[in-house]
């Protein structure tokens, strides 16, 4: 939801203008619904070579290939939607890759803790959708008049809107009790009950 006043506190100076600011934001969103599914299968993928099964993730890979010439067919050239439907193929093939993957192993090793990981997922998911509140009131309050702050005001203002949807996440995240957020609380209170 930041992604407009992040690219243009990056790159808007000189050339790159506030149109391309928008198309580059605009590819940036669509990417991102992938992120979960990039970040879990670098950690699946290697998961099949450990257990021999080394064929796997290659023949899914292919299949993979397949489904995003056809998607980025359909989105840019059939839809029309640029270089915004190149970003959203690739997220809904990732996912898929992480999904045929997932269900693969889920078979292979009998028991995956499907349960425990949905919970957790449910839980980031609700405070996803506060640090998303978050964000959009920033872009409805202090962002509105992002076009006539200068480079420090905007830098400031993004900042700020950063570090208050950070909050929120976090804060929900440990209230709702998420494993990691705990894990990296207690990470911190050992190194500064060892300082004092």
């Amino acid at each position: 939801m930041l992604a407009s006043p992040i690219i243009s506190v990056i790159y808007q100076h000189g050339r790159f203008t506030a149109e391309m600011t928008r198309q580059t934001a605009g590819a940036l969103q669509f990417y991102a619904i992938g992120l979960v599914s990039y970040a879990v299968l670098k950690v699946l993928t290697p998961a099949f070579y450990a257990i021999g099964k080394r064929n796997t993730p290659m023949v899914v890979s292919f299949l993979a290939i397949g489904a995003n010439l056809f998607l980025n067919w359909l989105f840019t050239f059939r839809l029309g939607w640029g270089h915004r439907g190149l970003a959203f193929s690739t997220s809904i093939v990732a996912t898929m890759n992480f999904l045929l993957l997932y269900g693969l192993m889920r078979r292979h090793t009998r028991r995956l803790e499907t349960r425990q990981t949905l919970i957790g997922l449910s839980k980031i998911c609700l405070a996803g959708v506060l640090l998303a509140l978050v964000c959009w009131v920033a872009n409805y309050w202090w962002l509105d008049a992002w076009p006539d702050l200068r480079f420090f005001q905007k830098l400031g203002a993004l900042l700020v809107a950063i570090a208050c949807s950070a909050t929120a996440f976090f804060g929900a995240a440990f209230l709702l009790r998420v494993s990691e957020v705990q894990d990296i609380i207690e990470v911190f209170r050992s190194r500064f009950r060892r300082a004092l």
